[in-house]
Order: structure tokens, then C-alpha cells, then sequence
């Protein structure tokens, strides 16, 4: 038990420092030797809750990051349970809450077999489960009937260890329809598993820009202690500050477009998401028209946030822009939706690059993050204005992902 509750002090600390801490400040801090601290450390990188880095000669610990694994566990086509070593449901993914009809607070936290799950775990699958130490990962084939209806059913029985380091299942199922009887379908709408696929594509991208950023940091840091001199001390500090300024603002813009959840796209009226982004910003000095009143799209719940994100670029970076105008229009069945601003426009030079990974207007990525979203639902973006009279942005939304709505005006 003491060896858990310093195992645990440790993961906490390391939570608190997320720049990585060397073994000597962990026995600092939490006043224990070094040989203690190096072996639970090491046990915390090989239960795979740690990793190591090095800085110089010194290794620094950090806690690993961690996989969203809810969203990974919904983007699968099977039904999904993870159990841990006592037979209580820790996880478990949309397919098989839709597949039983209940809600994850029914099932989760309790034992299975007091659980509407209880139909996959028939005698032969409890008995792999007792067994699973010795086993290993085990696939199996039978029936599962529910609502006196059956279902032929596959399931493959794997051990895992949770990051406490203790033991654990998960089982995952697919049905098939037996005789006349037809299951539902477990696969999930594709569009969502698009969506799911792409915020993980992002997230990845933004944790590997935050270590570089934070690995910066540290190297900045590190300048400063070694340079005495008060001058250099100064300039390496400023430079610290801006890492992480710039570390905070794109975590915030990733916060912006992903939120807390990830939804499946759905039909939302143009107009609403276009009145939302212009809702609290000053346009008073500029002149705004649109024409789009009585048009669904079919896109993510904030459009790729691409309004607000021309709207912030007119009003901070076109410089002189005194009017913004947005239109649709039919064009060989797709719908064509084009932002245009009488601002200073894009360079040429700057087209190429503009919606890429660290580059666009000020290399900030909010472009380039647009252009994700909206490919979600194939929407596309690009710019054609002319450098000195204002920015083109053409949205080109495809046939089947637009409609027009009964309250479209004549």
C-alpha cells in the first residue's frame, strides 16, 4: 500500500510539472530517496503512464499522453465493453449502448452481469474471462439472443492493463442476423466516423506543434540559467514569454473548433451560422451584405467556424477594409458561396500555402483548421482575389450537401 501511495504521489507531481521533472527533484520534492524515486519511475515508463526525454546529459519524466479513447472506441464498426479484473463495465462504446438501448450511467461503474449487457457474456466467454491470464487473447463464435430474438455473434477476448498497472478484458463483438431475424446495424454514421477521424488527424497534429513548443521552452530556460548576465537574461525571458503565448492562443483556437465533444454533422440554415459569427463583432465602420436567406448546408455545428475566421481576417489584417459581402449561388447543381472584402487582399506569394499547417494569414492555423472541418462534409475552399482589391473566398458546397428550405424567398 505504501508503494501505491508513492506511486501515485509521484503521477500527481508529475501532473503538476508538465515540463518533466529528473529524478533528483522527485526525491525533492516529495522527500524520498533517489534510488526509490528512479524505481517508481521506471515502473510508471514501463506500465506505460510515463515517458522519458532527455535534456543534456539529464533525463526528464513526463506523464504520457493520453489516447481519447471514447472517441477511438465510437469510430469502430463493433460493439466494444472493457471490463476490468473484477467484472465491472469501465468503458463502453455508442454501438453497444445503442445495440441494448440504455445509457452509459445504467452500465457503467456496475458488474456486468447486473447489467443489460449481461447476453454477451454467456458460460464459455465468463469462463475465457476467469481464465484470461493464462489464455491470452481468445476468439469465440456463438448466439446471442436478447428480446427473444437471436443473433450470431463473434467475439474477440483480449487482456489489457489499465494505467494503475492492474489487469483488465475487453471484448469486442460483432452480430450478424441469424435465420429470417434482422439486427441492427452497428456501424455508426459514416460522416461521424469522418468527423471522429479528422479531430483525431487535428489533435495529433496540435499535440506534436505543444511538445515542440513546450520542448522550446525548455531549451529557452535552460539558455537562461547557464547566460548570467543580466541582459541575456532579460532576452531570454521574452522569448519564453512569447513561446508560450504562442503555445496558449493555438490551444485556445483548438478548444474553439473542436469543443468538448464530437458531434456527427447535421443540416444547419446558412444564414443562422453566418448571424452567429457576425453576432458579437464590431462592424460598424464596414459595410455588410448578404444574400443567402433560405439555404441548409450540411456541415459540422459551427461550419468549420470559417465566418468567423474571415470576418477576425477582414477586420484585423485587410487593413482598409470598409465593406464585406457574402452570396450563394446554384452552379452546375453544387452551391457556390463567396466572401469577398475590399481589404488589401492576399499576396500572390502567399496563395500557395495559405490554408496549410503553420502557414496562412500571420501562420496562424485557422485557416488550415477550417479547411479541415469543412472537408468533413467535402466542402471545399479556396482564394482567388486580386492582391490590393480585397480577398475572393469561394466555398463550394456539392450536390446532396445543400438544400433549399420552404422559407426560401422568391
Amino acid at each position: 500500500m505504501a508503494e501505491r501511495g508513492d506511486i501515485d504521489r509521484i503521477r500527481e507531481l508529475l501532473r503538476q510539472h508538465q515540463k518533466g521533472l529528473t529524478i533528483e527533484e522527485v526525491a525533492s520534492n516529495l522527500s524520498i530517496n533517489r534510488s526509490t524515486a528512479s524505481k517508481y519511475l521506471n515502473s510508471l515508463v514501463m506500465s506505460g503512464s510515463a515517458t522519458i526525454r532527455k535534456l543534456g546529459p539529464a533525463k526528464l519524466f513526463y506523464l504520457r499522453e493520453c489516447v481519447p479513447l471514447q472517441q477511438l472506441l465510437d469510430c469502430t464498426f463493433d460493439g466494444v465493453i472493457v471490463l476490468d479484473a473484477d467484472l465491472v463495465v469501465q468503458e463502453v462504446n455508442v454501438n453497444t449502448l445503442e445495440f441494448f438501448d440504455v445509457d452509459s450511467e445504467q452500465v457503467k461503474g456496475q458488474p456486468v452481469m447486473e447489467t443489460p449487457l449481461r447476453p454477451v457474456f454467456d458460460n464459455d466467454t465468463m469462463q475465457v474471462l476467469n481464465d484470461l491470464a493464462d489464455t491470452g487473447e481468445t476468439i469465440m463464435e456463438g448466439d446471442l439472443t436478447r428480446d427473444h430474438e437471436t443473433w450470431h455473434i463473434q467475439r474477440k477476448i483480449i487482456p489489457i492493463i489499465f494505467q494503475s498497472g492492474s489487469p483488465g478484458s475487453c471484448i469486442i463483438f460483432r452480430l450478424s442476423s441469424q435465420g429470417v431475424k434482422t439486427a441492427p446495424v452497428l456501424s455508426p454514421d459514416p460522416s461521424y466516423v469522418k468527423t471522429c477521424n479528422q479531430v483525431f488527424q487535428i489533435n495529433t497534429l496540435f499535440r506534436r506543434f505543444s511538445q515542440n513548443q513546450l520542448s522550446r521552452a525548455a531549451e529557452t530556460l535552460r539558455k537562461a540559467r547557464d547566460f548570467p548576465g543580466e541582459h541575456e537574461t532579460r532576452e531570454f525571458l521574452q522569448e519564453e514569454m512569447l513561446i508560450i503565448e504562442n503555445l496558449r492562443f493555438h490551444l485556445n483556437l483548438l478548444e474553439e473548433y473542436l469543443g468538448e465533444e464530437v458531434k456527427a454533422p447535421d443540416w444547419y440554415l446558412l444564414d443562422g451560422l453566418l448571424s452567429r459569427a457576425t453576432k458579437n463583432r464590431s462592424l460598424a465602420h464596414i459595410r455588410f451584405f448578404s444574400d443567402i436567406r433560405g439555404i441548409e448546408i450540411f456541415t459540422d455545428r459551427d461550419c468549420g467556424r470559417i465566418f468567423p475566421t474571415l470576418l477576425e481576417n477582414s477586420i484585423v489584417h485587410g487593413k482598409k477594409v470598409t465593406s464585406i459581402r457574402v452570396t450563394a449561388r446554384e452552379t452546375g447543381g453544387d452551391l457556390l458561396i463567396v466572401y469577398t472584402d475590399d481589404g488589401i487582399g492576399i499576396p500572390e506569394q502567399a496563395k500557395p500555402t495559405l490554408f496549410e499547417w503553420g502557414h496562412g494569414i500571420h501562420r496562424a492555423h485557422s485557416l488550415f483548421l477550417s479547411r479541415q472541418m469543412l472537408a468533413i462534409t467535402d466542402i471545399s475552399i479556396k482564394e482567388n482575389g486580386t492582391y490590393g482589391r480585397g480577398v475572393r473566398f469561394e466555398i463550394l458546397v456539392p450536390q446532396g450537401r445543400w438544400r433549399a428550405t420552404e422559407n426560401k424567398p422568391a
